[in-house]
């Protein structure tokens, strides 16, 4: 599919338990183990919004204005699917194609060019070799993380309505947004007037799709 791109929120902790979720555990039917699970940002994070609206502002307009996160797979889990000799047609295509003919080529940062050496010269990373990369610098870490959550998109496990229209191609073009003005300043500002977003919150937003505070 085409690319296509993002905005912000508040932190998954605002994402209040579902009312099913506080009738069990008043019943004490949740306790333990289980509440440390149902208190998991990555369960609570099972709505979410575009990186430029805040999860509060997303809820008070009703849940059209709310996406649905919850299947979403992390950038180990994407770069096993892709790796698997026995990976779909489409999960082929995903690990062959190139980081840059999805994202901006811009930046000087690390993670911002995303090329390997090869005899020939330096060639484009594709999105499998991306996933693959184990430098823990910030920059390519959060390269995995676009590379996942645009993914996460192309395989329909996360939509969020962007200008009030949920739509895949909206969705998908929110995270080469998100990406372009990244690589260009090393940060993302989710709206006028908003603090920007350093590393750690643009990878909390790309790992959960709800902003953190």
């Amino acid at each position: 599919m085409n690319p296509t791109k993002p905005e912000q929120t508040a932190s998954p902790e605002p994402a209040k338990m579902s009312d099913a979720r506080r009738k069990l555990i008043r019943a004490g039917l949740a306790s333990g183990p289980v509440v440390a699970t149902l208190a998991s940002p990555a369960v609570f994070a099972t709505d979410c919004v575009a990186p430029s609206q805040t999860l509060s502002a997303a809820k008070s307009h009703g849940t059209t204005q709310l996406g649905n996160c919850s299947t979403a797979d992390s950038c180990d889990t994407w770069k096993s699917k892709l790796g698997n000799t026995n990976c779909s047609a489409q999960e082929a295509v995903w690990r062959d194609t190139l980081f840059h003919n999805v994202f901006t080529q811009q930046g000087s940062a690390s993670g911002c060019r995303m090329y390997k050496t090869t005899s020939g010269g330096a060639a484009p990373m594709s999105f499998y070799e991306v996933l693959s990369l184990s430098n823990s610098t910030t920059g390519i870490q959060v390269a995995r993380q676009f590379v996942a959550a645009y993914l996460n998109v192309c395989a329909g496990k996360v939509k969020f309505p962007v200008d009030g229209i949920a739509s895949q191609a909206g969705t998908a073009q929110a995270v080469v947004a998100m990406w372009s003005e990244w690589a260009t300043k090393n940060s993302y500002t989710p709206y006028a007037g908003a603090s920007a977003w350093d590393g750690s919150k643009v990878s909390h937003y790309l790992t959960y799709f709800v902003p953190k505070v």
